[in-house]
């Protein structure tokens, strides 16, 4: 299991041009609509996708046939053949979370923080695996959550340990801010890569969230980039000494610890 190689896409302008099938995105544009509400009727799904009731009705139909949604009485949701569906995709990290599991559980145990298992999936860090410690705070992350990896610190953990060409892909469209201290700056990041690449350790000084802050550390085998693990919490808690060397100490020993695992499994 090493890294992946897909990017985003962006939509295509008919059924056979550009990078995508415009009904297929249609189909997951309401999908998405639907993920956003939690329930919504014909009328309203059809505005927010920008469609005729009748486009509407018609993929919503194919969804509920192939058993991926739900109508009734007060509309449309989403059903839980999307978890058996994610379930599924979770077997292709099935030694990595093998190995992470009793590594992630001391981690939270010794922080009472939240800990993030991620891996780098079309450009996006996407949330593997997740516990939350008794200090733990919810945040806008769960397990299946893509968010841009220059912005989280697991993210940067992964870049910096990816190939030059590699992440010159990933970084080559532009650095999008989602907070006020987002890194926006190439060279910048590069900067700060290179940082990580010699302290082992990559830091998110609420870059992704105003009121967070967290410290990733990559996951590494022969080469390879399997994911990174990172410990988050509250700014204001997450200062000075503990937030600089003693997370980034335990982060450091924990990945040390998966990666054995790996190599010995």
């Amino acid at each position: 299991m090493g890294p992946n190689s897909g990017s985003d896409e962006g939509p295509g302008s008919d059924s056979n041009a550009g990078s995508g099938i415009k009904a297929t995105e249609t189909t997951f544009a309401i999908v998405d609509a639907l993920a956003d509400r939690g329930r919504a009727r014909l009328t309203e799904i059809a505005d927010a996708v920008d469609v005729a009731n009748s486009t509407a009705s018609d993929h919503l139909r194919t969804l509920r046939d192939h058993g991926y949604v739900v109508a009734e009485e007060d509309g449309y949701r989403l059903s839980l053949k999307f978890m058996d569906t994610g379930e599924r995709a979770k077997r292709h990290y099935r030694d990595l979370l093998e190995a992470a599991d009793p590594v992630l559980e001391q981690l939270v145990a010794e922080t009472g923080e939240t800990v993030n298992l991620v891996a780098e999936e079309n450009g996006r860090g996407v949330y593997v695996d997740r516990r939350v410690g008794e200090r733990g705070v919810p945040t806008d992350s769960w397990v299946g959550r893509g968010k841009p990896l220059h912005t989280i610190s697991a993210g940067k953990a992964i870049l910096a340990e990816l190939p030059g060409e590699r992440r010159a892909e990933l970084l080559e469209g532009g650095l999008a801010a989602v907070s006020d201290r987002t890194t926006t700056s190439r060279d910048d990041l590069e900067d700060e890569l290179a940082a990580v690449r010699e302290e082992g350790v990559a830091f998110n000084d609420r870059e992704s969230h105003e009121r967070i802050r967290a410290v990733g550390a990559p996951i590494v085998l022969e080469g390879d980039v399997y994911g990174a693990v990172s410990v988050a919490g509250p700014a204001k808690r997450l200062t000075g000494s503990y937030f600089r060397e003693e997370i980034p100490d335990l982060l450091l020993g924990a990945v040390n610890e998966i990666e054995l695992k790996l190599a010995y499994r």
